[in-house]
């Protein structure tokens, strides 16, 4: 499966660059369990670690929007909030088995193509800020 990752979405901040590909791995990951009808355990493993991963990436890349007053710091904490919640619904139409389909289609559609728009519509805006 082709990474959604590419060198457009650089930020320009290694350290979050290098979190934002590790997201994009793990979503591409969650949607080809799906596709190839992994297992529960196996989507719960990656679901596990995608939900620890994107609560310490938003609380880092907050953190540095906060600590460089970066303008959109407020816009992408909200936002922030909008993918968990993305993020929860699709947990829980795993849980309760909708289809694998559907599943996929709001992966691509509520968290990637969000993901992409958030990167380059606000995510982007920290750099500026950091070289003040």
């Amino acid at each position: 499966m082709p990474s959604t990752w590419n060198d457009s979405l650089k930020t320009g901040i290694p350290l979050i660059d290098f979190q934002h590909k590790q997201l994009f791995d793990q979503m591409d990951l969650l949607i080809q369990n799906l596709e190839e009808r992994r297992g529960k355990h196996e989507l719960k493993s990656t679901l596990s670690f995608l939900d620890m991963y994107v609560n310490n990436h938003f609380k880092y890349e907050e953190s540095c929007m906060n600590l460089y007053h970066c303008p959109v710091a407020c816009k992408n904490q909200k936002a922030h909030e909008q993918f968990i919640a993305n993020f929860e619904n699709i947990k829980l139409k795993i849980d309760q088995n909708h289809s694998f389909d559907s599943i996929v289609r709001g992966i691509k559609i509520d968290l990637l193509d969000w993901f992409i728009n958030h990167i380059k519509n606000i995510d982007t805006q920290l750099k500026p800020c950091i070289k003040k």
